[in-house]
């Protein structure tokens, strides 16, 4: 089976679930490694001479790779969905589908957006997450950026010039 598919109007909902996947995989792997670094450090594996090192490094992925590793996969998603809008040819009555799936964007991005609130609300994950503020930032702020991306994504999509094409000898 092969699928050629350079964009539709569908593009946007995908984003928006990802985003969220993303932001929750990413709260995961921050608990987890904070609750291997605490092992490391209070027991008798920090009396080793690479304990220092270990928890370092643990810091280093927490503070940093998985918070830039985000924002990284969040733009590439934007820079990814813009192709594929700019890429696509389409009527402009096609507009009404592009709209309704932004509405139904919007509306699944509030959901998602509760639920990860919800999630970063739970005792052990709102102490954590204090210090990791980009993640928390984008999730917050989920909706304003899925309706930008998503007008932004109309506007390249049903913006483009149609290029008429010449036929043998006809001016």
């Amino acid at each position: 089976m092969q699928f050629n598919r350079k964009g539709d109007a569908t593009d946007i909902i995908f984003f928006g679930v990802v985003i969220f996947f993303l932001a929750v995989s990413m709260v995961v792997v921050i608990f987890v490694n904070v609750q291997i670094r605490d092992v490391i450090g209070n027991t008798v594996l920090n009396q080793t001479v690479a304990s220092a090192s270990i928890l370092n490094s643990f810091d280093k992925i927490n503070l940093t790779v998985t918070q830039r590793g985000f924002v990284l996969m969040f733009s590439i998603l934007i820079i990814g969905l813009m192709v594929s809008s700019f890429l696509v040819r389409i009527h402009p009555i096609f507009i009404f589908v592009y709209l309704f799936t932004l509405i139904m964007t919007i509306i699944n991005a509030v959901y998602l957006s509760n639920l990860y609130q919800a999630i970063i609300e739970n005792a052990q994950f709102n102490a954590l997450l204090a210090n990791y503020t980009m993640i928390t930032y984008i999730m917050q702020h989920a909706i304003k950026i899925l309706v930008a991306v998503g007008a932004l994504s109309m506007i390249i999509t049903f913006s483009k010039l149609a290029q008429s094409q010449s036929m043998g000898g006809e001016l």
